[in-house]
């Protein structure tokens, strides 16, 4: 009866709280142990005298604990002598299935064997025992292992070496005693790929991953129960290259060395404190949409912080160290469950460097817009804010940064100071003061920004140095003060500049400025429009934008050549969406028709020119309706003459471009290179891509008049055709001034 009563001391260090923390090589061995006390226990008076060997077998059909069951357990011990008895005694255990609850898989053939078991009155243990298993997640495997169990303190301790995985190795080592314990796992270049099997027969989500290279690691921790007191967890991995099945993540010959350290909060049972470093200088990163080169930029991270299992992660202090790009530093909370994650964050921007910060973090999220390939130099630092996961601060100060792109937006030597605030407080402080019978907090004040530039361009017109000082709040902003913005060669002189709404689809703002006079020429130049002489000026009052609708409360006006053109009633839809509307009112005052035909290559005419297109709408920049009417001033007394170009020209806007050039080379005209004429002009209703055609004056015959000759030789450009197809009018008017074309003489 005595070697049961040992036995039965043996159990509770397999029901204790520990167990989950120990290995599955804790319950074999323990089952082991029995195989000690076994040779250990008293042998009946009526046994054979002292000397004489026994074989005791111990055998099991089923056996089971919580977490456990075991089949076709046998426990065997050689050499067992009587009372006095010197000889050391051997022993095998052997499990032929092992079923753990952590375990997808069954442990098959599991043996242990001790050559010589160690006996004393304080312990009894093998120092030298053989321990094989399969495990079909990583084969068959022979295992050293040194056990040992202390009688008085009920203490196991228990050490294996030998473990491979794949062509790495491992070996563990832990001590139980009562409801303290201690373990360590050290591991030498294992294949990712072996460990992710690992952890998919431990029900651990891994599933859609694949992985090479080779992972070192070294783990040592101490705890009672299921707490932990402290662990140090250090890890090297290298050339690593892993990917998940989407193609969203994935890793090129990667290089990380982590250092950690945890220790466990002795008030909350759940959480747990730490301090990790990890750095990589080497390899490649790519998780969707950035890209990252730790091979030319290395990356150093370092947080202190604590975790509460299941509920919130708190950084008490990070840094960001990326080389030659960006230094960050800060601290954040963030919460698991219903609300925004990012419950709070201040972050300190060191230095940002551009481009390889432009290159790294902003390029990636702007391939679909029109920035997507800027250059970039300069230098940026600031701080942010976050509280309930929305930004509560930014502050920015910008060093000699430049900006551009292709499409002629750019800005050169941008310095200065960015503030931006959400005066509202956070929602959650706001409820707690009204449920407190409080007001609502007040809002906080804004605090000013003052940016200045060297020189830019703003849709390739060339914009000279400025300055601007103004408030950026919630999504509002307002200019403080006018400010001056040279243009080519003169200047926009901004009085005021107010915005809401901003970044929403009820964005709105309110413009007032002044347009100083600059060249026509030198817009037409930056436009790729044909060059041709006058200035722009005029007065900008109540630029506004609600409603997605962008209206003008004034008439601009335009001095271009030697006439007046005026813009009135001007609309646009959608601005910033994929289909804008535009609608305005244009009219034009006594235009010189020498400096106008001349600028468009259309055949010399002479004279001036009035009239007015009503009712104009483009839609996506196409006009697709508008009522147009261009024609020779009733008082205009200046010279009227017109080429035989521009004679050709017009006779195929109004149908009649054959019988025209059949005129001028037959008779008398083909000796003339020009002729006189009282009025002209032509007019046009577009709609539904149909353009109903007239001139200066209707004939008897349905035609009408574009040319109204004068004197001799005396000519007329009769126009034929009422009813004109939009789309082949705009290819004639496109071709007639592309080209000179023949000139009859």
């Amino acid at each position: 009866m005595a070697r049961w009563s040992v036995v039965r001391s043996i159990v509770p260090v397999w029901r204790a709280p520990a167990w989950k923390v120990v290995t599955w090589t804790a319950l074999v061995c323990t089952l082991w142990i029995g195989a000690s006390a076994v040779a250990t226990a008293k042998i009946p008076a009526s046994a054979p005298g002292p000397g004489v060997p026994r074989d005791i077998v111990f055998s099991l059909k089923h056996a089971q604990g919580k977490d456990w069951q075991a089949r076709d357990v046998r426990i065997g011990v050689s050499g067992v002598s009587g009372a006095g008895g010197a000889e050391a005694p051997s022993a095998i255990l052997t499990i032929a299935q092992l079923k753990l609850a952590s375990l997808q898989e069954t442990l098959r053939g599991v043996r242990i064997e001790c050559p010589r078991l160690d006996l004393s009155d304080e312990a009894f243990g093998c120092r030298q025992a053989r321990v094989a298993a399969d495990w079909p997640v990583i084969g068959p495997q022979i295992l050293r292992a040194r056990i040992r169990y202390g009688r008085a303190d009920a203490t196991l301790d228990i050490s294996l070496d030998g473990l491979r995985l794949a062509q790495g190795t491992a070996e563990l080592q832990g001590t139980l005693r009562a409801r303290a314990w201690q373990g360590g796992l050290k591991m030498s270049n294992v294949p990712p790929a072996t460990l992710m099997q690992i952890a998919g027969a431990l029900a651990l989500p891994v599933a859609g991953w694949s992985a090479e290279g080779e992972v070192s690691l070294s783990v040592e921790a101490r705890g009672s129960g299921t707490r932990l007191h402290t662990a140090t967890i250090d890890a090297d991995v290298s050339m690593l290259s892993a990917h998940n099945d989407r193609g969203s993540i994935a890793s090129d010959q990667l290089a990380i060395r982590l250092r950690s350290r945890l220790q466990g909060d002795d008030r909350a049972a759940n959480t747990i404190h730490f301090a990790a470093q990890a750095e990589s200088g080497s390899g490649q990163v790519y998780a969707q949409p950035f890209f990252l080169d730790f091979g030319v930029h290395a990356l150093s991270v370092q947080a202190t912080g604590s975790f509460a299992s299941g509920r919130s992660l708190r950084l008490d202090n990070f840094s960001w160290t990326h080389a030659g790009v960006a230094q960050a530093a800060g601290e954040a909370r963030i919460a698991f469950g219903a609300g925004p994650p990012l419950r709070s964050m201040r972050l300190d921007l060191a230095g940002l460097r551009f481009p390889e910060a432009y290159e790294s973090y902003l390029q990636p999220l702007l391939l679909d817009t029109n920035f997507k390939s800027m250059q970039t130099s300069g230098r940026v630092e600031g701080h942010l804010e976050v509280e309930d996961g929305v930004p509560r601060k930014i502050a920015l100060t910008l060093d000699e940064l430049d900006v551009g792109n292709r499409l002629g937006f750019g800005l050169a030597g941008l310095t200065g100071q960015v503030n931006w605030s959400m005066t509202r407080p956070p929602l959650a402080e706001t409820r707690r003061e009204v449920k407190a019978g409080g007001a609502a907090p007040p809002a906080a004040r804004q605090q000013a920004s003052h940016l200045q530039w060297r020189s830019g361009a703003v849709f390739g017109l060339e914009v000279g140095g400025g300055a601007l000082a103004f408030t950026a709040g919630d999504r509002q902003f307002h200019l403080l003060r006018p400010a001056r913005i040279p243009v080519l060669d003169g200047a926009i002189d901004l009085q005021s500049f107010r915005m809401r709404h901003t970044g929403s689809t009820g964005m709105a703002f309110l413009i007032d400025a002044q347009i100083e006079p600059m060249s026509i020429a030198a817009l037409g130049r930056a436009f790729g429009w044909p060059e041709f002489g006058g200035r722009l000026s005029g007065k900008v009052s109540k630029l506004r934008m609600r409603d997605g609708v962008l209206t003008l409360g004034t008439i601009l006006r335009a001095q271009v050549f030697d006439g007046m053109v005026t813009v009135a009633d001007l609309r646009l839809e959608e601005p910033f969406g994929q289909w804008p509307r535009f609608y305005s009112n244009i009219a034009l005052d006594g235009l010189d028709l020498e400096s106008l035909t001349r600028a468009f290559s259309f055949g010399r005419i002479s004279g001036r020119l009035s009239g007015g297109i009503d009712g104009l709408q483009l839609f996506n920049w196409m006009p697709v309706a508008f009522d147009a009417r261009l024609y020779t001033p009733e008082h205009d007394r200046s010279r009227h003459r017109i080429s035989q170009h521009a004679v050709q020209n017009i006779g195929r806007i109004g149908g009649g471009g054959a019988g025209v050039t059949a005129a001028l080379s037959s008779g008398v005209m083909r000796f003339f290179d020009d002729f006189n004429y009282d009025r002209l002009g032509v007019s046009c209703r577009l709609q539904n891509d149909v353009c109903t055609m007239g001139g200066v004056e209707d004939r008897a015959d349905g035609t009408y008049y574009l040319v109204k000759g004068k004197g001799l030789p005396r000519i007329d450009v009769i126009g034929s055709s009422r009813r004109v197809d939009w789309p082949r009018l705009v290819q004639q008017l496109m071709a007639v001034t592309q080209a000179e074309g023949p000139v009859v003489r």
